[in-house]
């Protein structure tokens, strides 16, 4: 049977595509028995569609890829992801954080409203639980073969996802068929995921967290790289925003260093030397009172650095000192792991960039095929940027499928 176009993947992107394609004769395969699985575990069940503000604020939010994404954002931004499950009945709301979300706050509404766009399509037709063993490309029409029989069209369009969340059936097929009809795949691993270390001191404070901290990072041969937002300090290790957004660049064997203080190194040493002048007889502890930090942290610190509390300012030499004020601007803390794939949120590789069209996201190397969503090297923060990416690059496969059509 022939199609007008075969999606390949029932996630967030493939289903926002087929939900844009009436009348054309649209088929939809998704192999496992639910659809949008990662749609519903999505911002832990309430599904953060995208994020408020000015959709050019959304290009830095994608590593080293903000040039490919800006046609498809630009092109259906934040606010017309808003108007569009708005005008099917789903009101959003967005947070002070900026997130939007459904006001119902259900990731399931989000995904009926959707089902039942493309069920008012009569042309449209989903199928689960297809296992794909074959795409083949003969001139100008694509072959699917599958364990429910053969599918054609003319526009195939890849919507698997990435590797992550393998347990929610993504588990980089899409990565397969990219490669079987000609295209490069970059690398894939873990993106927006926490950083494992084994510092018993900074474990212990599990739980604390950090507002709008600094970050940098230091690898042997390479520039450092400085970040800047919320920490988390967990049992295992490092999460929040600040770590989970920049995952990206992150390896194993890295050394971070956190800033604690809102001084740089030189501003602390000089107003510890400044209360020390005045107040030599009080302990150390007097001197870590005037500073903006945790409770909790103060004797990770002086642990850490190998200071006691009980040391007279008068009493702190100078190699004390400066241990103990590089523990608070850059204190140090090695990679020992990334979390794994099976937990990441989202996929850092996929579909190389330079074999896509940025401007209808079609193969420049077979005429019809596209990539959409997660499977090709983008990946962006948290905070619905992801998802974003999924209906943006959704909606410009659409346009420009529907246009050629016209032809």
């Amino acid at each position: 049977m022939k199609y007008d176009a075969i999606i390949i993947g029932g996630g967030a992107a493939g289903l926002y595509l087929a939900a844009h394609l009436s009348p054309l004769k649209v088929l939809v395969l998704e192999k496992n028995n639910r659809l949008g699985l990662k749609l519903l575990a999505s911002g832990s069940g309430q599904c953060n569609l995208t994020h408020g503000g000015d959709i050019k604020a959304f290009y830095s939010h994608y590593g080293e890829h903000k040039n490919f994404v800006k046609f498809s954002l630009s092109h259906h931004d934040n606010k017309a992801v808003i108007r569009y499950f708005e005008s099917h009945g789903l009101k959003c709301t967005e947070r002070e954080d900026g997130k939007v979300f459904p006001a119902t706050l259900r990731s399931n509404d989000v995904l009926e409203t959707l089902l039942n766009a493309i069920r008012d399509n009569r042309n449209a037709k989903i199928m689960k639980e297809v296992k794909l063993t074959e795409v083949l490309f003969d001139e100008s029409t694509y072959t699917v073969r599958t364990d429910h029989g053969d599918f054609c069209s003319t526009n195939l369009i890849v919507a698997t996802g990435g590797m992550t969340y393998s347990r929610l059936g993504t588990t980089g097929d899409g990565y397969v068929i990219a490669e079987k009809l000609g295209h490069r795949v970059v690398e894939a691993k873990p993106g927006l995921t926490s950083v494992h270390c084994d510092d018993r001191n900074l474990l212990e404070l599990s739980g604390l967290t950090f507002k709008n901290i600094h970050i940098s990072m230091g690898r042997e041969g390479q520039k450092t790289r400085r970040f800047t937002g919320d920490l988390l300090l967990t049992h295992f290790g490092l999460s929040g925003p600040v770590i989970l957004d920049n995952s990206r660049n992150f390896e194993k064997g890295d050394r971070l260093e956190i800033q604690f203080v809102d001084m740089t190194y030189e501003a602390l040493d000089r107003f510890f030397l400044g209360i020390a002048g005045d107040n030599g007889e009080k302990p150390l502890a007097f001197f870590m009172n005037k500073l903006d930090i945790p409770d909790r942290l103060k004797p990770v610190i002086l642990a850490s650095s190998g200071a006691k509390k009980e040391l007279r300012l008068s009493e702190v030499t100078k190699p004390i000192r400066k241990e103990f004020i590089k523990h608070l601007t850059a204190y140090p803390v090695k990679v020992q792991s990334l979390t794994g794939e099976a937990s990441a949120m989202v996929t850092v590789g996929g579909v190389a960039l330079e074999d896509v069209s940025a401007k209808h996201l079609m193969s420049r190397l077979k005429e019809g095929l596209y990539f959409i969503g997660e499977v090709l090297d983008i990946d962006g923060d948290s905070g619905g940027y992801n998802l974003q990416w999924a209906f943006s690059s959704a909606k410009t496969v659409a346009d420009h499928i529907i246009k050629n059509n016209r032809q």
